[in-house]
């Protein structure tokens, strides 16, 4: 970075960001940070430019206080369980959850007029598909009240504070009126509209999602694991609009508006018009305001002849966006944003003109860039997520010639559908027609590109040992982490310059080589790689004993017996969020002998949907008594369309899976009716057995249902329903006396599992394990013996 005498304007700069990122706390620290700061300029002789830059802190930290009292301002007129009535209009895509959706308001009317809520949507209040970013709604609900945040845990209400959101509303009513905004924010709502419909025409829905998160930003609609599946591989950012969106977007326009007949200046004006466009229609998230502030200065300071610096830029584009809102700094995403521009700007050039000079300047470059962005994010990764992507950095690099690609195709089609007939409109020959017909064959290649890049994602998401558990607690550990990258990076630089004349010797040997010796070598290097990644990415094979893992997928339910014999067996697939397929496939689960659906329940049967579409079933047990649900009908759906037989969950009912039994011991068949509004008590029951060893699964079914069963004595037990309370447990554990009692649970509210349930497993002798404290819980049954985890083994059967 460019030193403070010769770029005083960079100090000044720096210091109205140091004031607008510190204006949201007390005066004290400015004060404190502007004494230690601008000390050493005043005694280096320097204090014009000390006084300066004291003003230059101060202005900031007092434009920020403007700021956020300007942000805040309509908010202060809410209190806690105030009733909200009035119009407001929809800031964001409705996102939909377990619990039902939610979107970001501006109220227009009442009081707090002008103030952003976060609005929360019962299940049962649903909004029609029609509501959209820019419509007007009425509503009714209440402000709610923050929760106390535990210390350590996520602080949602911070977090919505960084985005401008004054709180939340629980919504009791809501109705749309019909209206769209107008003005200048009408248009582009109606731009955007037009964009995602041209994106995503003739796409499947998936890859149609993820086209549009990446040019779009429009990310709400993504299905939760393959945006699970790309924040594991390390590639959660090219789900996010960014900088990348605006450079590829630059690198477009330009040769296209040359080939128009555009002079030079012209072409940079319209670019910068397009990024002034592009950066709204997009979301206009903190990444890309930084990426669109950062191109417009750039492409100005071009067109007057006058290189900018890349530092100055980018602190430039930091002072932007702390003005539009000085919190934004305590978004992980700015800080990721800024972080990884850094290390571009540091690491990158020596990178690529070090030892990577030898691979052609497209290929040095993008592997340049991609390697300094995920050094210098690296620290902060961890420090926000306690987890760090060890697959992130060969997976960015493959993924080098797809992002491109899908972004200039999807960008073209956004601006095509802006000349594009609306549904069911006319399609006469003209502009719109050559429009659509241009669509569909850029729509023809978006497709394979977005679908290698979710297989990719997929791929290394799955990578044995691909996230290393990382924490990064404290701000001290990541200034520790930063400065040990530092010196590796100094170290680094020193012996590159040492190393420089026989690497130029041999970079000069290999470019004099026969091409065809060159290409075999490339060849051989890559077949060894592509070997080495097929036995990295391998899942295991079968077990080489009985296994029972009772897969952690948060609060839920997915129990997986597997057989040395190859046979397995699954009971429940818990939430969808629990992504029960992956782990199926970590373990090395290719094809499932059964799948026993217990019960409509969706932390039972969300994430069965998923496992029944990806892996062969061959018999599938419905215990579903004939519930409504519409996912639990889709699921029994998908795997009949696979070919998986079909079984009614009802006991008696026995079923060999190579060397496993499973003997259902409830619900029986009852009369014709409707299902019962509480699907727990009758829930599948079940014993599997296997060479001598026995083990109760009982889904939700408690006390009151197994107390009325012939329980046999069991080896081990799923405890009913999470551990909720259940009082006659100690009567149901003297019958069955487990040695091994597993509770499957995940972080809740329902006070799971209960003090009284813990202390009636442990009063039966029964081993404890729970899958919120280590994760999925495994027993091993090897000569007679339990294993638990991989500790101590204890024998099966219990002397009476």
């Amino acid at each position: 970075m460019p030193t403070v005498g010769k770029r005083p304007g960079h100090l000044l700069l720096g210091a109205a960001c140091l004031g607008l990122a510190l204006s949201s706390g007390p005066l004290t620290p400015i004060l404190l940070v502007g004494a230690s700061g601008i000390a050493p300029l005043a005694a280096a002789r320097r204090p014009r430019l000390a006084l300066l830059a004291a003003v230059a802190l101060f202005a900031g930290w007092g434009a920020g206080q403007a700021r956020l009292a300007a942000i805040d301002g309509p908010g202060r007129a809410l209190g806690p369980r105030d009733r909200i009535v009035g119009s407001a209009w929809v800031l964001s895509a409705p996102k939909a959850g377990p619990f039902g959706s939610s979107a970001e308001l501006r109220l227009t009317s009442g009081p707090a007029r002008g103030a952003r809520l976060l609005a929360r949507f019962p299940r049962y209040r649903k909004l029609p598909p029609s509501v959209g970013v820019g419509s007007e709604l009425r509503v009714a609900g209440a402000a709610r009240r923050p929760r106390p945040v535990r210390a350590g845990a996520f602080d949602f209400h911070a977090y919505l504070r960084r985005k401008g959101v004054a709180g939340e509303l629980a919504v009791t009513a809501a109705r749309p009126t019909g209206r769209r905004r107008g003005g200048l924010t009408g248009a582009i709502d109606t731009g955007r509209r037009r964009a995602e419909r041209a994106i995503a025409t003739g796409l499947p829905w998936p890859r149609a999602t993820l086209a549009r998160a990446m040019v779009l930003g429009q990310d709400a609609a993504i299905d939760p694991a393959v945006v699970d599946d790309f924040r594991a591989s390390g590639l959660a950012h090219v789900l996010a609009v960014s900088g990348q969106n605006v450079m590829l977007l630059v690198a477009l326009s330009l040769p296209l508006l040359a080939a128009a007949g555009l002079s030079p200046g012209a072409r940079l004006v319209v670019a910068i018009a397009l990024i002034a466009l592009y950066v709204p229609l997009a979301g206009a998230g903190p990444s890309l305001q930084r990426a669109g502030v950062m191109g417009a200065a750039s492409l100005a300071a071009l067109g007057l002849a006058r290189p900018a610096s890349r530092w100055y830029v980018l602190l430039l584009a930091a002072c932007a966006t702390l003005l539009l809102n000085p919190r934004a700094c305590g978004d992980p995403g700015w800080q990721l944003s800024f972080a990884a521009v850094g290390g571009i700007l540091t690491l990158a050039p020596p990178l690529s003109e070090g030892p990577l000079r030898g691979l052609p300047r497209l290929v040095s470059d993008g592997v340049a860039i991609t390697v300094a962005a995920t050094l210098a994010t690296a620290p902060l990764v961890a420090h926000h997520f306690g987890t760090v992507s060890l697959a992130g950095l060969p997976a960015n690099v493959l993924a080098l010639p797809l992002v491109a690609p899908i972004m200039w195709l999807g960008m073209l089609r956004a601006t095509l559908g802006q000349v594009l007939p609306p549904p069911g409109g006319s399609s006469a020959l003209g502009v719109g027609a050559v429009a659509e017909l241009v669509n569909r064959a850029l729509g023809a290649a978006l497709g394979p590109l977005t679908g290698a890049l979710g297989t990719l994602a997929g791929a290394f998401s799955d990578v044995p040992g691909g996230q290393l558990r990382l924490p990064a607690s404290s701000p001290a550990l990541v200034a520790a982490a930063y400065a040990v990258l530092g010196l590796a990076a100094f170290s680094a630089t020193r012996l590159a310059g040492r190393l420089e004349a026989p690497l130029t010797v041999a970079a000069a040997r290999w470019r004099r080589g026969p091409p065809v010796g060159r290409v075999a070598v490339i060849c051989v290097c890559a077949g060894v790689l592509a070997l080495a990644f097929a036995r990295l990415t391998a899942p295991p094979g079968v077990p080489g004993a009985l296994t029972i893992s009772f897969l952690d997928v948060g609060q839920g339910d997915a129990t997986l017996i597997q057989h040395p014999d190859g046979s397995a067996v699954l009971f429940d697939g818990g939430p969808p969020e629990g992504r029960a397929a992956r782990l199926l496939r970590r373990v090395g689960v290719r094809r499932l002998s059964a799948v026993v659906m217990t019960h409509a329940s969706r932390d039972h049967h969300g994430g069965l949907l998923e496992v029944l579409e990806r892996f062969p079933v061959g018999v599938l047990v419905d215990g579903g008594d004939g519930t409504n649900d519409r996912s639990f009908r889709r699921a029994v759906a998908a795997a009949k369309a696979r070919g998986a037989r079909r079984i009614p969950g009802l006991a008696p009912l026995t079923l060999k899976a190579g060397a496993l039994t499973v003997r259902l011991l409830s619900p029986r068949r009852r009369p014709a009716g409707p299902p019962p509004e509480d699907p727990n008590p009758r829930a599948v029951v079940a014993v599997v057995s296997s060479e001598g060893f026995d083990l109760l699964l009982s889904a939700d079914a408690e006390s009151p249902t197994l107390s009325g069963l012939h329980l046999p004595d069991v080896d081990a037990m799923k405890v009913p329903h999470h551990g909720s309370a259940d009082p006659g447990l100690p009567q149901v554990l003297e019958r069955l006396r487990p040695e091994v009692a597993s509770v499957p649970v995940g972080s809740n509210t329902y006070g799971h599992p209960t003090r009284s349930t813990l202390a009636a497993l442990r009063s039966a002798g029964a081993s404890v394990h729970r899958t919120d404290h280590e994760g999925t819980v495994r027993l091993t049954v090897r000569d007679g013996a339990i294993q638990v985890n991989g500790g101590r083994a204890r024998p099966v059967g219990r002397e009476p």
